[in-house]
C-alpha cells in the first residue's frame, strides 16, 4: 500500500499530514540513526533490519545518513558486523557514540574519554578517509559537572570532532520492546496502534522543534532528528520519510545542518537528565515552554507502550 493511504487508513488526521504551501519554506532536516549495529531492546534480525532500513533510504533518495556506533555491542560479531558494512554499502556513514554506550552522568571522566578512543581503530577501518568524527552523547547526556561538560567538548575539539545535537527526537525506542512484545503475541490491533502512535508522535515531535526553534532563536533552523536501528523502525521507515515529506520536510546532511549558526551556542546545561538541544537553549534563557509544546509532550503514551502486550 502506498504508505500515505496507510496512514490514512490508519486514522491519522489530514491536519497531520498537510502539505504546506508553496510559499512556505521547508524545513530541513539531517537525519540521524542512533546504536549501530542494532538497539539493546531489539530482538530481530539485524541484518534484515538493517537492509530494510536502507531500502526505505534508497526510495527516498538518501545517502549520508550518519549512523552512530558503539563498537563494544556487537560489531565484533559476524552478523553485527555485517550491519556496519552493508550500512557504508548503501553509501551511508558512521559517527562514533562511544564504544560501550555509556553514561557520561554515571561515568568518570577519563574512563568516558577512553571509552570514546575505543572506538575509532573500529571507525578509522570502515571508514577509511570518510569523516567519522561526529559525535553523539548517549543518552543524550552532556554532563552533569562543569568538569565533565569541558573535559568532553575540550577532548572532542582536540580530536575535531563536531557534536551531533538533537532537535527532533520523540523517544522513537519507547516503541521497540511494545513491538517485540505484540509481535510475539500475533496481537495484530495492538501492532497497528503501535504503528499509528509512532507516527502521530513523529509528526508531533517536528511542531515541537519548530516551536522551541522559534522561542530560542527567533526563526526556523536547520533540524537533527534522532532515530534508533530496531526492527520496528525498520518496518516503518518509508511511512516515516513519507509522512514528514507530506508535512514540507527537505532531508539534508548533517554536516550542512550542523552549519546552522544556531549550533554555535552553547546553552551549558549542568543536569543529571538528557536534553534536545532546543530545550537546552530554552532553559538557558530561562524560557518557558508554550502550551502546546506541553501538551504534545504530555500526550506522549509511555504508561500505554510500557504496558502493551504484557
Amino acid at each position: 500500500m502506498n504508505p500515505l493511504k496507510w496512514l490514512f487508513a490508519l486514522g491519522l488526521g489530514s491536519s497531520f499530514l498537510a502539505v504546506p504551501s508553496l510559499t512556505q519554506a521547508a524545513t530541513e532536516i539531517a537525519i540521524t540513526v542512533d546504536d549501530l549495529p542494532g538497539h539493546a531492546l531489539d530482538k530481530g534480525d539485524r541484518v534484515k533490519t538493517v537492509e530494510t532500513v536502507l531500502a526505505a533510504f534508497r526510495k527516498h533518495h538518501l545517502t549520508g545518513v550518519y549512523g552512530m556506533v558503539n563498537g563494544g555491542l556487537g560489531a565484533d560479531e559476524q552478523q553485527t558486523r555485517r550491519v556496519l558494512e552493508l550500512w557504508l554499502a548503501g553509501e551511508q556513514l558512521l559517527g562514533n557514540h562511544t564504544y560501550s554506550h555509556l553514561d557520561l552522568v554515571k561515568t568518570p571522566l577519563p574512563d568516558y574519554l577512553a571509552d570514546i578512543r575505543k572506538n575509532e581503530p573500529l571507525l578509522h577501518e570502515l571508514m577509511g578517509d570518510k569523516d567519522f568524527r561526529y559525535f553523539r552523547f548517549p543518552f543524550l547526556a552532556e554532563g552533569n559537572t562543569a568538569e565533565k561538560r569541558t573535559g568532553v567538548r575540550r577532548f572532542l575539539a582536540d580530536h575535531r570532532y563536531r557534536i551531533a545535537e538533537v532537535t527532533v527526537d520523540f523517544f522513537d525506542y519507547e516503541w521497540i520492546a511494545p513491538y517485540g512484545r505484540c509481535l510475539a503475541k500475533h496481537d495484530a490491533a495492538n501492532i497497528d496502534w503501535l504503528r499509528s502512535s509512532f507516527i502521530d508522535n513523529a509528526l508531533g515531535a517536528l511542531d515541537i522543534a519548530g516551536q522551541l526553534a522559534a522561542l530560542d532563536f527567533g526563526r526556523p533552523i536547520k533540524h537533527v532528528l534522532l532515530l534508533h536501528l530496531s526492527q520496528f523502525n525498520a518496518e516503518m521507515m518509508d511511512y516515516l520519510l513519507s509522512a514528514y515529506e507530506a508535512r514540507g520536510v527537505k532531508f539534508i546532511g548533517l554536516a550542512d545542518a550542523l552549519a546552522d549558526p544556531a549550533y554555535r551556542f552553547d546553552p551549558n546545561p549542568l543536569v543529571p537528565r538528557s536534553y534536545t538541544f532546543l530545550n537546552q537553549v530554552r532553559r538557558a534563557k530561562h524560557l518557558d515552554n508554550p502550551p502546546q509544546v506541553t501538551a504534545l509532550y504530555n500526550a506522549l503514551p509511555e504508561d500505554k507502550l510500557e504496558a502493551l502486550c504484557k
